[in-house]
């Protein structure tokens, strides 16, 4: 089959199928402990493992870049990959939620094409929220509480309700800005472990704004979306963020921990005054 290409409804099928795989471990999950501290468990591996069957085919042009197999490959992969097909795929992107029984974690998949993500697609398994785009336009069904009988088969176009700055509502943000941070505006902030909840709940306006310090698979999907969308996203006032992976975007020659993380807070809102607005509420260290 050909992955050189984007297939909506292929891709959703593809979503809703990890997302079965991963329903199948949720109540008991093995869980393990990766190098850099992280939670990993055998749905994330299985997932992943799976996708790369589909995914990783270097001899056609067609790369992965998945946050359980990047250390496998070295520089030349990834240049290679960046001026090809890539796909960047998270299997669970809220794994410690996954691994404790939270709704907060989902399944991201991401196209890309001459370093550009151009699509993506999120399904949350146990909210049943599948989001994903095609050429430009955004696609959303709600999905029963049944894997067996999920079918992306009611897809149908979705436009975001317009969010006002001054409204007393939630700020979805980053474990790092809860930790080491600070939110000062009014707005409640909820932590909740996971960039694609966020970034779902967000376009579906129960978020004002979402402030993330995450890697690139893990928004890599999202970005797809809030681009399709019209949504801000910046680092700073004067710093709008794109689909374009670059090492304005990304950390991308370091070999440690940080390597593919965001080279700043990323800000996203709906409007360019609600993103700013975000930017001015936030203390990113505590002194």
């Amino acid at each position: 089959m050909d992955y050189a290409t984007w297939n909506r409804d292929r891709v959703a099928d593809l979503l809703l199928d990890a997302g079965r795989t991963a329903m199948r471990f949720f109540s008991d999950p093995t869980i393990s402990i990766k190098s850099d501290k992280s939670i990993v468990t055998q749905a994330d591996t299985a997932i992943e493992q799976r996708l790369e069957e589909l995914f990783d085919h270097p001899e056609a042009g067609v790369y992965l870049l998945g946050e359980e197999t990047f250390e496998a490959h070295d520089a030349d992969y990834f240049t290679q990959a960046l001026s090809g097909t890539t796909w960047i795929v998270d299997p669970i992107d809220g794994t410690s939620s996954f691994a404790f029984g939270l709704p907060s974690w989902g399944v991201s998949i991401a196209y890309a094409r001459d370093g550009v993500i151009r699509e993506g697609g999120i399904f949350l398994p146990v909210t049943g929220d599948l989001m994903i785009t095609d050429g430009g336009t955004v696609f959303v069904q709600k999905l029963g509480h049944d894997p067996a009988a999920w079918k992306a088969d009611a897809l149908r176009p979705f436009s975001p309700p317009e969010m006002d700055p001054k409204r007393i509502g939630l700020v979805s943000v980053s474990q790092e800005l809860a930790k080491n941070g600070r939110y000062n505006g009014p707005q409640s902030v909820h932590a909740n472990g996971s960039c694609v909840f966020s970034a779902v709940y967000l376009a579906l306006g129960s978020f004002i704004g979402y402030i993330a310090s995450v890697k690139l698979w893990d928004i890599a999907a999202a970005i797809a979306i809030f681009d399709a969308l019209g949504f801000v996203m910046k680092f700073g006032p004067d710093q709008r963020v794109g689909p374009e992976i670059t090492p304005d975007n990304y950390l991308m020659n370091n070999d440690g921990g940080m390597h593919w993380k965001m080279a700043g807070h990323l800000y996203i809102a709906d409007s360019e005054p609600l993103c700013d607005y975000l930017i001015a509420q936030v203390t990113p260290r505590r002194a």
